[in-house]
């Protein structure tokens, strides 16, 4: 039956400095394991608890292979006193046993309970209900908080029952009576810690179908750990040994609290061997009828088992405990105070007892206050170191996401525009290739050249003339003198000079008209180039613009 897969969650709810023995505010189970906890369900409790199972198993000896599906059924009552426990349960199982036999292949279905059993269970031990208490040592936390080997005092319980089997049962060895008995010696300790929430640890001692020629020994070992107050985990190990049958058993699941009277849990199934090997997986649940009327519950101070719900809750029962010790410390000193009044007292030295009693007790109250304070300020401060930790964590991780996302974007973005300059850069070549616009751009810079040529030749002309005209202007002084005919022609050739200059100077002109045209040419090509490039890139844009408007849309 099962791990106290939420024995921490559901087995003895009580918070610092209260303790209850037997019944618990929320529900009790024994799933999702196999074994039992060593505490009943609570005086006047009815408990049900089943779930179903399936899976498969595989013979390599008998080449078989099965399919089964289970059922489970569960029913407890707490009976006359808080100790005492009645108990109904059982097995049915249904399988397809498939055989290759040459090249046939047999099947067998199968159906029966596996296991129904009654009996009782009563809590022999129980060291949570009268716990010694421990001393306060103020002097020192670690000694306060130490590991206290008490604790590994377990509960023990004793169960005794009878099995119930039917005739011609595939499950159980052919010669098995229809009666035989169960007994089973169970133990259990609750651990409760600070930084690992609450543990459980349930051992069974079985011995079973004793009087029968097939006797069955078996074990089970299950540890349960509650996360919070709605989920527990649990494992299991399972040994059993008889001639029918030995296996090693390991199970692993989970349990949640829907309420106090409801859970679910859920568990796998498997073992270690291959005659047969087996997997199962198994859902189930409990529900409890709460008829209990009177708690018996024991206040007692230094102890702390199962699962602390609330931490307001856990605040307001601090507080009511501290009030407890201060009230305690006031009837101790009105009852030392009471004594000293006694007849056997020196009545000269009953003022001076009384206020050394007094300002005893006020050292007492002002440490335990200074203490209680301590924990209480260590507490918050581990709350509030763990809080901010826990805000860091996530805003550190919030902003390495929001900065690993704009660097995608960013480098997205940087992409997609090489991409698009990319693709411009191609089309612009493209139409030029077409329209020619290299082609004519070369021409006008081979008539440019050409240009340029012409006025280096037409400057050497002019240099030329130039010296030639001073030459002629030397030779005309020296000869003006004696003959006018010559300055006649001097005259002559001097006005053709003149009209050779003016020529020249047409040339010129003309020569600088048309280099600046063909300038303006070419610079209105590149302009005409950069205006389509412009297009171009408007155009892109555009088409952008619209795709992310269609994708918003």
């Amino acid at each position: 039956m099962s791990p106290k897969s939420i024995l921490i969650l559901i087995s003895f709810l009580t918070i610092s400095y209260s303790l209850s023995a037997q019944y618990t505010k929320k529900i009790n189970t024994n799933r999702p394991g196999r074994s039992q906890g060593a505490f009943s369900v609570g005086n006047n409790v009815l408990q049900g608890e089943g779930g179903f199972g399936f899976g498969k198993e595989k013979h390599t000896l008998r080449d078989t292979q099965t399919s089964f599906f289970t059922m489970d059924y569960e029913a407890r009552y707490g009976l006359l006193i808080e100790q005492l426990e009645i108990r109904l349960d059982g097995t049915a199982r249904g399988d397809v046993v498939k055989r290759t036999v040459g090249a046939n292949e047999q099947k067998t279905t199968r159906f029966n309970f596996v296991n129904n059993t009654i009996g009782a269970k009563y809590l022999v031990f129980d060291p949570y209900k009268r716990p010694k208490k421990d001393s306060i040592d103020l002097n020192s936390w670690k000694a306060q908080h130490r590991f206290k080997w008490k604790t590994l005092i377990p509960a023990v319980s004793v169960y005794a029952g009878m099995n119930f089997n039917t005739a011609d049962n595939p499950f159980t060895p052919v010669d098995d009576p229809s009666i035989s008995p169960k007994f089973v010696l169970i133990t259990q300790n609750n651990w409760t810690t600070n930084n690992f929430k609450n543990w459980v640890l349930v051992t069974n001692i079985i011995i079973d179908k004793i009087t029968t020629e097939n006797p069955t020994y078996g074990w089970i070992i299950t540890t349960t750990h509650t996360i919070n107050d709605n989920w527990a985990v649990f494992g299991e190990y399972q040994g059993q040994k008889s001639d029918f049958y030995s296996d090693d058993l390991f199970r692993i699941g989970g349990a949640y609290l829907l309420n106090n009277d409801i859970q679910f849990d859920a568990s796998l199934t498997t073992n270690f061997k291959d005659t047969p090997s087996i997997f199962s997986l198994n859902f189930g649940g409990a529900y409890r009828f709460d008829w209990h009327k009177k708690d018996e519950i024991i206040l007692e101070e230094g102890e702390s088992i199962g699962i602390q719900e609330n931490p307001d809750d856990l605040e307001d029962n601090e507080e009511d405990d501290f009030e407890d010790i201060d009230s305690e410390f006031e009837e101790e000193e009105n009852d030392t105070l009471n004594a000293r009044k006694t007849p056997f007292i020196n009545d000269f030295e009953d003022d001076d007892h009384r206020q050394e009693i007094e300002r005893e007790l006020d050292e007492r109250r002002t440490a335990e206050r200074l203490e209680r304070e301590r924990i209480a300020n260590e507490k918050q401060a581990k709350k509030d170191d763990k809080k901010f930790r826990k805000e860091e964590r996530r805003r550190l991780k919030r902003e390495a996401k929001e900065a690993k996302r704009a660097e995608k974007a960013r480098l997205k973005e940087e992409k997609e525009k090489a991409k698009m300059i990319k693709e411009i850069d191609k089309e612009l070549d493209q139409m030029e290739k077409e329209q020619g616009v290299d082609q004519e751009l070369d021409e006008i810079d081979k008539e440019l050249q050409k240009l340029d040529n012409l006025e280096k030749e037409l400057f050497n002309e002019e240099e030329k003339d130039t010296k030639e005209l001073e030459k002629a202007k030397e030779k005309e002084l020296e000869e003006e003198e004696e003959d006018i005919d010559a300055q006649y022609e001097q005259m002559k050739k001097e006005e053709e000079r003149a009209q050779k200059e003016e020529e020249k100077r047409l040339k010129k002109e003309e020569k600088r008209r048309k280099k600046e045209e063909k300038k303006r040419k070419k610079e209105e090509a590149k302009a005409k180039k950069a205006a389509e490039k412009a297009k171009k890139e408007e155009e892109e844009k555009e088409k952008e613009l619209e795709e992310d408007d269609g994708e918003g849309l």
